[in-house]
């Protein structure tokens, strides 16, 4: 069989029929990735060999893979050994050049089962969905077989479940390279990422973002746009975002684009976990050079850091820190920003403004403004925070919902309310107000209902997106030391918003 040189990257096509997997893949026709079929996914396979061939034929893709995962395994096929392997040679008599067999079938039908397919390249797989495997052990047991590669995937429940997958693709890499391992879940993403830098035959993604086949599979598009996975070396620069829902931050969006933009080799993950211990110990052995820090950690990573910004120490947050020479630097990048959006709209000394909100985000929007010479007006469903970030800021505070009649110059947003999914909501309501500028932090989504009621009104409004951006911008300058290109960050924002 001729040799066809691997992809970097194999889309994974789920689907209930061959038309539909072949809509999936229709985009990527006669690109350089390569794809792997989940026919364990079909609910027909009459006449699957000539239709499947036919599939094959249109979409010009260098090299597929057959999976046909049984339910002991993991998957959705609920047929025998004997079945699965039927619909495997057919899948090979079609034109599928490798296929992918789980270790449970090899168990089950024994070593022979390997026999039946010696027109093409094998893949023996492990895949845990609870937890992750020891990959050294297993792969010391499974690389004796005569296969071209053995996978393996477990399940992260941490970050720091990520680096087994690290440690042994690096030992692999050049002895015998025929491993590729990953983690599944929110918390593997970086181990996705970083398969191919680590030494990883290839990797794995969905064709888009709603079609992933595994939990934490992310798009193609995004893994070599956004990521530029193929590109990483063992050079490259890490930095990250950390957060109990970093997986779904629009900051690697943004900052990668700003990497790509300088020319930096640097690439920036999303590190999502419950325990800030658990990154400190995964960013500190991976050598992370800085980060971002958002819910529920930005007043926690205060006492781990060597030095903070005067700033920041007030707040009592921050979202910021850079790596120079071992010491961690913390800001604040949030105030500034803040700062920077309504400058454009008023005058900052003298301005009565009303911050709706008394957490990370509205101690920020009280301290800066009130450094600037601001009134500042607080009112939060928590009125003993507000009362209390009152005090610390010499501001005046109003109980939540209780604002009407106020005549102030401007009203921040410094809470959830009206972010997707409880788009409906309002934090206030304007009618009740004399306000000239609204601004909400809220930046998903871009136009949010008290937005869209303010530009109804005729006044001014700053949205979350364009605070989001000034504070990303501000980040970038602390850790590369040059100034960010922030029409491209923006830019790159909207287009992951509107993904």
């Amino acid at each position: 069989m001729p040799r066809t040189k691997v992809p970097h990257i194999f889309i994974t096509l789920a689907a209930r029929s061959l038309p539909a997997m072949e809509a999936q893949a229709a985009q990527y026709a006669g690109s350089p990735a390569g794809m792997e079929l989940r026919l364990d996914h079909l609910k027909e396979t009459l006449n699957f060999e000539d239709e499947l061939r036919q599939m094959l034929a249109r979409l010009h893709f260098p090299v597929s893979i057959a999976t046909c995962r049984r339910v002991e395994a993991g998957g959705l096929f609920e047929g025998s050994i004997e079945e699965q392997k039927e619909i495997l040679k057919a899948a090979v008599q079609a034109g599928c050049q490798w296929v992918d067999l789980e270790r449970e079938s090899l168990k089950q039908g024994g070593k022979a089962l390997l026999g039946e397919f010696q027109s093409a390249r094998l893949i023996v797989s492990c895949h845990d969905y609870r937890k992750m495997p020891e990959i050294g052990k297993t792969y010391q047991r499974m690389s004796r077989l005569p296969v071209q590669i053995i996978k393996i995937a477990g399940h992260a429940r941490q970050l720091r479940d990520n680096i087994p997958v690290f440690q042994a693709l690096k030992k692999h890499k050049h002895r015998n390279p025929k491993l590729v391992a990953m983690a599944m879940g929110a918390c593997g993403v970086p181990a996705r990422l970083l398969a191919l830098r680590y030494g990883s035959r290839f990797t794995y993604a969905a064709p888009n973002h709603h079609q992933a086949a595994a939990p934490g599979q992310l798009a193609f598009e995004v893994m070599k746009s956004i990521y530029r996975v193929e590109r990483l070396d063992l050079h490259t620069q890490l930095y990250g975002v950390v957060g109990s829902r970093a997986s779904v931050s629009l900051s690697p969006a943004m900052h990668n684009a700003a990497f790509q933009a300088k020319r930096e080799n640097a690439i920036y993950l999303p590190c999502e976990t419950d325990r800030l211990s658990d990154f400190l110990g995964f960013a500190r052995q991976l050598d992370f050079q800085g980060f971002s820090v958002t819910m529920p950690f930005k007043q926690g990573i205060i006492r781990h850091l060597d030095w903070l910004d005067p700033l920041a120490a007030k707040i009592g947050a921050c979202n910021t820190v850079s790596v120079r020479r071992g010491q961690w630097m913390g800001w604040n990048t949030d105030a500034a920003a803040v700062i920077e959006v309504l400058t454009k709209r008023l005058r900052l000394p003298g301005s009565r403004i009303l911050v709706l909100g008394a957490g990370g985000a509205g101690r920020a929007a009280a301290y800066a403004l009130r450094a600037e010479g601001a009134e500042v007006i607080l009112s939060a469903r928590r009125e003993t925070a507000a009362r209390r970030l009152a005090r610390a800021t010499s501001a005046a505070t109003v109980p939540w919902n209780s604002s009407e009649g106020l005549d102030v110059d401007a009203v921040v947003n410094a809470t959830p309310v009206g972010m997707a999914p409880y788009a409906d909501s309002l934090p206030v309501d304007l009618s009740r107000l004399r306000v000239r500028v609204v601004f909400d932090m809220v930046y998903y989504p871009m136009e949010t209902r008290l937005l869209a009621d303010a530009r109804g009104r005729g006044l001014t409004t700053i949205s979350g997106l364009e605070m989001l951006v000034a504070q990303g911008a501000r980040q970038f300058e602390i850790w590369t030391g040059e100034t960010a290109p922030r029409a491209l960050m923006e830019q790159a924002v909207r287009q992951a918003l509107g993904d």
